[in-house]
């Protein structure tokens, strides 16, 4: 019998880490952005994030139900997700301000927030390996 990935701690690990950087996002965006003239987002930075949260959520939804789509949507995100901080963190070294540039940073709420984003990055790769290591046992 073959072991259940898709219920498995890790699985489950990994989905948390990468919801908890879209709920850091509301801290996010109310320390540094809101006030009484501008309580709200913009209306297209929300729907960006929103249809990013929604592809996340559908791709993991399909994998728990082992359909093959929901694989290649996941495999899909994490990549881009997992490229998009490997860039950032590349483009900081070549400007100069070093690995994990971000940490450096005394205000606690970015701290914390920035800190989820370098988790998520790990988490995206580990992610994202475990979905091609394992494809055979996730389809």
């Amino acid at each position: 019998m073959q072991k259940q990935i898709t219920g498995s701690w890790q699985v489950w690990a990994l989905f948390a880490v990468i919801l908890a950087n879209f709920v850091a996002q509301i801290p996010y965006f109310l320390h540094l952005y809101y006030t009484p003239q501008h309580p709200f987002p913009e209306l297209k930075s929300s729907i960006l994030m929103g249809s990013v949260l929604v592809v996340f959520l559908v791709g993991f939804g399909l994998l728990q139900k082992r359909v093959k789509a929901g694989w290649y949507v996941l495999v899909f995100y994490l990549t881009v997700e997992f490229l998009f901080y490997l860039w950032n963190i590349i483009g900081g070294v070549l400007h100069g301000y070093g690995l994990f540039f971000h940490l450096s940073d005394r205000d606690p709420i970015l701290w914390v927030v920035n800190a989820i984003g370098y988790v998520t990055f790990f988490a995206a790769g580990a992610f994202l390996l475990l979905l091609i290591t394992r494809r055979r046992e996730l389809m």
